[in-house]
This record gives C-alpha cells, structure tokens and sequence, in this order.
C-alpha cells in the first residue's frame, strides 16, 4: 500500500528597482505561474474580512483592479471544498486566517507604482512584490477597505468547472473526464479562430510494485483505476477537484487516495501528498510507474528534454536521436508543436521523493492496436520505489501550455514550477 498515492497522482497529468515611490519598467511576466501569500507570510490581513480585500496592480500610468482568490485549509492541511458530495464548511468563513491562502496570477501582476496613487478610501495597504529585489518579476498592491469598490475586471474567472460534465475550460484549454478516472478528452484553445479538436486517445498508466525481490509482482494499469469526485471549489483564480481513486489488489484489498487537481488559465497542477510508514527496502519492495498521454496525432510536433536540444519531428518512427532520448533522466520534457504553442510537463519531487529516479517516458511509434493511429506517447516514469524513507512528502506534477517554441522561455518557465520565486510582502504607510 506504501506506494498507493505515487501511483494514482502521477498519471493525472497533466529589470531595474527602485524605491517605493518611484516606478520600475520591468514589463509585467508573460510565461504562466502565480503568487501564493500564505496568512502566515501576512499578519495584516489576519482577521480580516475577505470581503474587504481588493488587489490592484500597477501598468504604466494606471492602476488596475486585479483578480484574486482566497482558498481555505483545514487543520488538516487540506483545500476546504465547498461544492460537491463531500464538501466541507469554511472554520471561519469570511475572515482571513492562517490558514488561508491568497492567490495571484503572475501575469496580472504590474510595476512598483507610487504610493500616492493608490486609494486613500483604503484603511491599510501592503505591496506584494514577486521575486527579488534586484530583479522583480512583477508587483502587485493589496488594500483593505471599510466600503469595498467593485472592481471592473475583465473577465470574472479564468477557469470554469461544468460538475454535470466533469469538464474544465479556460482560454487556453479545454479538459474532460465525463466520469472517467483519467481525463478523456484534451483540447488547446487558441488565439486564431482555428478549430479546437481533441488531442488525446486517453491518459496511460503502467504500475508494476515487485515484493520480496520479484516472488511477487503486482501490476496494473490505467484500465484497472477507479475513481469518484468528491468535491470542488471555483474560484476566480483556479477550480480545485477532488476526486478519490482505488486499485483493485489481490484477496479484496485495494489501494485507495485522494487526490486533488488544481486547474489554472495555463496549466493544471496535480498534487498529492505521499505518507510512507515503512521504508520499502525493509520488505523487500520495488517497483515503476508510467504515466503519460496517449496523443491522436501530433505529426510535426519535436521533443524537448532537459539538458538536450530538441529532436525529431513526431512522424510515427523513432529515429536514432529519438531512440538516444528515450527514458533519460530529467526533471521536465516538452513538445513543441508546429502551431507555435509548446506542451511542458514538470515534476516537482520534495522530500524523500526527489530519490526517485525520474525518466521522459516518448513513444512515436504504434504499438499498441487498441489504438491505433495514436502517437506519441508522451510522459513519465518513476522508478527505484525502494530507495524512498518514511515520513510524508509531497509530489506535484504540472501540465502547462505556452505560446511559443522558444527553447530559452521554455527553460525559463521550467524555472519558475521548479523554483518559485520568492514573495515578500510590505505594509505600506497610511495615506491621507
């Protein structure tokens, strides 16, 4: 069982500062991620009513009301879910504690603006500043008011969830599961009025688990996973699902988890938090898993891994550099389509987990007939289960599109799933 959430949550895949007066010409991010400020990060807003929180950014000469979203935990730790079978109240609903979580996409965030130009309807403001201080990514202001304005955004959410459908969509994308385990359908939006079609045959899992150096092996595969939404949570930001999965296991037991999946404008992030009470190697186990996507056709399409140049094209035959590429360690691998936009997936292993030994998983060949016409194959696989220590740790996986094929911005975007860059957040002096 030790291995129970490895297996169901990795096949879900998918400028110049200055001081506060003055104004930096940084240019506001372009490549996807977002700005978590955790109530710990700020003892201002402790306490006080969600409803009374307006973020706004700076860009150019105007500051603009910026979406945002605040996401509850329980003493658990866990996403609090208000919508579903399984929902859960909010402990404090509508008061920011330590709990909660507020979020920002980073392509929202602005320049560092004069202090003289934010409201002074406000009791209190704090300057959120993304990345470090000799080179920002980008500024975003949080003010607290006793008689919120309603701001104008652009839009009202970035993502929508149809619970009926089982179905997210954004401006980027399009993902369905209707009811299935793993997503069924995939479909990238973009900027052109050009047809959006499904890309994908399925999502595939291979998971083997060997006890007492081979005497006995389990393996099962995406046709044997089990699954049931328990509950959601839409918000302006990003739509987190949660779903519980099951494996079947010899004399009627079987493996079970939770798993949550958050989805953004430009990615979704899978996560789940891996408890392991017994090293593996104390019984005498090991074992892989694959996950991947099982693509219709993505013919032209090249393929990017860590630490190489990208290779290829996609034309259903491994070439001979396609072949020296298969299952090489890397952290991220991508696919660069011939419309301009670029498939990125990045696993990001904490705690013990980051022992695992994490491989591209690329097949441009046909070889399974159920399904025929698919190719590539495209993901992960983990293996060396048995070097992993006990105690809890958490492992994410991200599916993120992009707008280009540049290989730099692709590393760059790597960087920030990888690596996050730091937030700080300022309390700002009283206006009058």
């Amino acid at each position: 069982m030790y291995c129970r959430l490895l297996i169901i949550s990795l096949f879900l895949l998918l400028p110049n500062y200055s001081i506060a007066q003055q104004t930096v010409t940084s240019a506001p991010p372009s490549l996807p991620g977002i700005t978590s400020v955790e109530g710990q990060q700020a003892p201002f807003l402790l306490r006080q009513s969600t409803a009374a929180l307006r973020a706004y950014a700076f860009h150019g000469d105007q500051i603009e009301p910026i979406p945002f979203q605040i996401d509850e935990r329980d003493q658990r730790n866990r996403w609090v879910l208000d919508h579903g079978t399984q929902s859960q109240p909010d402990d404090s609903p509508g008061v920011f504690d330590e709990n909660d979580v507020l979020v920002l996409m980073n392509r929202d965030l602005g320049q560092q603006g004069p202090l003289d130009r934010l409201s002074k309807k406000a009791t209190a403001w704090a300057e959120i500043r993304v990345g470090s201080e000799a080179a920002p990514l980008g500024f975003a202001y949080i003010g607290i008011f006793a008689e919120p304005p309603t701001p104008m955004l652009p839009h009202s959410q970035y993502t929508h969830y149809d619970p009926q459908a089982d179905k997210v969509d954004t401006d980027r994308y399009s993902i369905t599961f209707a009811g299935a385990p793993l997503p069924t359908q995939l479909a990238l939006v973009g900027h052109t009025e050009e047809p959006v079609t499904n890309l994908i045959a399925g999502v595939g899992v291979l998971g083997e688990v060997r006890f007492l150096r081979g005497l006995l092996t389990l393996r099962r595969t995406d046709q044997d996973i089990h699954a049931e939404v328990l509950s959601y949570r839409q918000g302006m930001i990003r739509t987190i699902r949660r779903a519980r999965y099951w494996i079947p296991l010899p004399l009627g037991f079987r493996a079970n988890g939770r798993v949550d999946v958050t989805f953004y404008r430009d990615f979704v992030e899978g996560t789940a938090t891996v408890k392991l009470k017994i090293p593996p190697r104390l019984i005498l186990a090991d074992g892989e898993v694959q996950t991947y996507f099982r693509f219709l056709d993505l013919s032209g399409a090249r393929l990017l891994i860590e630490g190489h140049e990208p290779v290829g094209p996609v034309d259903g035959r491994l070439e001979s550099n396609e072949q020296a590429l298969q299952r090489s360690p890397a952290r991220w691998t991508a696919l660069l389509l011939p419309n301009g936009h670029t498939l990125l997936l990045v696993a990001r292993l904490e705690g013990t987990l980051q022992r695992l030994e994490q491989r591209v998983y690329f097949d441009d060949t046909e070889p399974d007939m159920t399904h025929v016409g698919t190719k590539p194959s495209f993901g992960f696989e983990f293996s060396g289960v048995n070097q992993l220590e006990t105690g809890t740790h958490r492992l994410s996986v991200f599916a993120i599109t992009l707008d280009t094929t540049s290989v730099d911005d692709i590393r760059r975007a790597v960087e920030r799933f990888l690596t996050p860059p730091p937030v700080s957040i300022t309390p700002l002096p009283a206006t009058s």
